[in-house]
């Protein structure tokens, strides 16, 4: 049996950026279904625009695309025209009704995952090489800062000053329970020092 293009791209070096073996699965459909709803868009446009968005870490193969690109069309979901007119193999996607009524659909499932995960995490930390973790921590949580500060940049337009004010402030909520915790457990850490006479207040004998 033939496999997809996502699932047969090797891992490789790309400057400082390791090439994703796979994407996570539906979500090269999910996000083709995005990128046409922000506007009329050609197969390779998509390519280059996931390219792009990941540094080079993802790009899919025109083996995986295509056949998506065709489904959702079949499906009703996009509908196509050849652009220019006189490069009949070349299709511009459109985005139709039952499309944007799939794609918010397909968010709200999206907004689920993060629900579902917490009850899988136990299983993924005890997975977690020890000799890692130490690592895997800390890239955790340049990542998660990295991830809120863009979330925060590119949406922050098409948002309410009072949701961007509430995430603000929850964030630093957030960070301020991470830092006592820290301190706390660096605490721990240290070794605790027997009191000598002097410091217990009483003069020796």
């Amino acid at each position: 049996m033939r496999q997809s293009q996502d699932s047969t791209d090797k891992i490789f070096s790309h400057g400082s950026v390791a090439r994703l073996h796979s994407a996570p699965k539906g979500l090269l459909r999910h996000y083709i279904l995005h990128r046409i709803a922000q506007g009329p868009v050609h197969g390779y446009e998509v390519i280059q625009d996931i390219d792009s968005k990941t540094e080079g870490a993802w790009r899919p193969g025109a083996g995986s695309l295509y056949p998506i690109l065709k489904k959702l069309e079949s499906e009703g979901l996009t509908k196509s025209e050849h652009y220019p007119k006189e490069e009949p193999t070349r299709r511009v996607y459109h985005i139709t009704p039952k499309g944007i009524q799939s794609l918010q659909e397909s968010k709200e499932m999206l907004a689920s995952v993060q629900h579902r995960w917490r009850y899988m995490r136990k299983i993924f930390i005890e997975l977690i090489d020890p000799e890692k973790a130490a690592t895997f921590v800390v890239d955790s949580s340049n990542r998660q800062f990295q991830l809120a500060r863009d979330i925060l940049e590119s949406k922050s337009g098409k948002m309410p000053p009072s949701d961007i004010e509430y995430m603000l402030k929850e964030y630093v909520l957030s960070l301020e329970r991470q830092l006592n915790w820290a301190k706390e457990k660096i605490a721990e850490m240290k070794p605790k020092q027997i009191p000598t006479i002097r410091q217990r207040g009483t003069k020796p004998q």
